[in-house]
């Protein structure tokens, strides 16, 4: 099945890192000095893929969030730095296997993240993984991140492939919005399934080992 394509383009937080609880815990912490709750259910369903910016506008048109956008971000940077003293975002099952099988049969890898270059690139370092990845497009190179297909769009042109040729994995709605407006072929991995029954994907797995069993096959 893997012969089908050339490239495997993935997103980063919660389809190779297993970042989404790590960023939540950041963001509630700081929400909460604002008076607001913020579930990890809402955090999952309506945040997950988004920018920081896109984030704050979310909270702030939906939920009528009134805090200072430079001051909320300061704090967030701020709970980020600390829980990374204390922990390591590491990967989603099945990622590090993936990986292996992907790079063993020659198939070029990406990343397309909605982080910064610098955050990415110290997750993938602190992982020991960049070194599978022949592009990394973030949201530093961007002018229209995710769900806009800008960034799958660079992606593609700077492996110089075509997109019939290329699969994006992705994780939201976000993602996967984006993705299939670029023309690519998705697969959904996401472990919730009621995230899972809303991704605009041409198929949905569970997780990453399900996704290598599947190329394999």
């Amino acid at each position: 099945m893997i012969n089908q394509w050339k490239a495997v383009l993935f997103d980063l937080d919660g389809t190779l890192l297993d970042s989404e609880w790590f960023y939540y815990k950041a963001w509630k912490k700081a929400l909460e000095t604002h008076g607001f709750a913020l579930e990890s259910y809402v955090w999952l369903n309506e945040f997950a893929g988004t920018t920081d910016r896109q984030a704050f506008e979310l909270l702030r048109n939906k939920y009528g969030l009134k805090a200072d956008p430079e001051t909320f971000f300061s704090e967030v940077r701020a709970n980020v730095a600390q829980q990374h003293e204390k922990e390591v975002v590491p990967l989603m099952p099945g990622a590090a296997d993936l990986l292996s099988f992907l790079h063993h049969r020659g198939v070029t890898m990406a990343v397309v993240t909605s982080s910064k270059r610098p955050v990415a690139t110290y997750h993938l370092e602190k992982n020991g993984i960049k070194h599978y990845f022949r592009v990394l497009v973030t949201r530093t190179e961007v002018d229209r991140p995710k769900p806009d297909p800008e960034p799958y769009d660079l992606c593609v042109a700077q492996l110089k492939l075509e997109k019939a040729d290329c699969l994006a994995l992705e994780d939201s709605v976000t993602g996967t919005t984006a993705a299939k407006a670029a023309q690519l072929t998705c697969f959904g991995v996401q472990t919730h399934e009621s995230i899972r029954q809303k991704l605009n994907a041409d198929l949905t797995f569970d997780n990453l080992h399900e996704v290598r069993e599947y190329l394999e096959d």
